[in-house]
């Protein structure tokens, strides 16, 4: 209410902060831009406003500068919120880490492409303002760099689900050459074991009254060697070292981007 800005201005203001944009009128001008994205409330916007004067003076909402440093304060405080988004996903493994970014991404978008797009209006309604370049282009790179976030975020994301899709698809494989080999052992003991069972065969080989109980514990031993035997000859699953070799490749390239 203190600021002496054009009656247009306010007959153009509802009760809402509506999008970002700028106004100009008689040498005046009027940013309304949005602060950061509440994580519980991202479809709630905070309006910020920053009048310039046709002097050349700022007044910043809640701050007694007469500079443009809170509207560069303000742009910084988007860029701080996307380097920290940039920290998460520097450190996202799994489909849930690269979901949540891609939840935090999107309204951070939203805001940086319109705070980008006021700023570059009101660069064209005061073309004398050099500072206002810089807080413009500081702006357009905030809307690169979450662009960049959200775009890594999706590749990351589909990524996960492919390699989880192959990593099931190796371990049913080896399920079921492991089963067919189990069967094919089985296949060929079932007849003799059958038959045997059948008539109960139950051959003296001389071992009965030999040395008991040490005969027992041999043919355990022998039988256990056996089934480590047979363990062994089942394939066995591969690591996923491939795996590991694509994942490092592509963190780079989102470094280097």
């Amino acid at each position: 209410p203190s600021w002496e800005v054009p009656k247009v201005f306010r007959e153009r203001l509802g009760a809402r902060a509506g999008r970002q944009r700028a106004m100009a009128a008689d040498g005046h001008l009027l940013l309304i831009l949005h602060g950061l994205p509440h994580p519980d409330a991202p479809d709630q916007n905070e309006a910020r406003l920053f009048w310039r004067k046709p002097d050349g003076g700022w007044r910043a909402q809640g701050s007694g500068a007469t500079a443009i440093a809170p509207l560069r304060a303000h742009v910084e405080e988007l860029a701080t919120a996307i380097d920290a988004l940039e920290g998460r996903a520097a450190k996202a493994q799994r489909a849930r880490d690269w979901f949540a970014i891609m939840h935090a991404a999107a309204p951070l978008a939203r805001v940086a492409r319109a705070q980008s797009a006021a700023l570059q209006e009101a660069r064209e309604l005061a073309k004398a303002d050099r500072d206002l370049i810089t807080v413009r282009d500081a702006a357009q790179d905030n809307e690169r760099s979450v662009e960049l976030i959200a775009g890594h975020a999706r590749a990351g994301l589909d990524y996960a689900i492919a390699a989880a899709a192959e990593d099931n698809a190796r371990q049913t494989e080896h399920v079921v050459a492991s089963q067919h080999r189990l069967n094919r052992i089985a296949a060929t003991f079932l007849p003799i074991g059958a038959v045997g069972s059948l008539l109960g065969v139950n051959l003296r080989h001389g071992l009965e009254g030999w040395q008991a109980p040490y005969p027992f514990w041999i043919v355990a031993a022998v039988a256990l060697l056996l089934g480590l035997a047979v363990r062994a000859s089942l394939p066995e699953r591969k690591p996923d070292d491939d795996r590991q070799r694509e994942r490092d490749p592509r963190r780079e390239a989102r470094s280097d981007s």
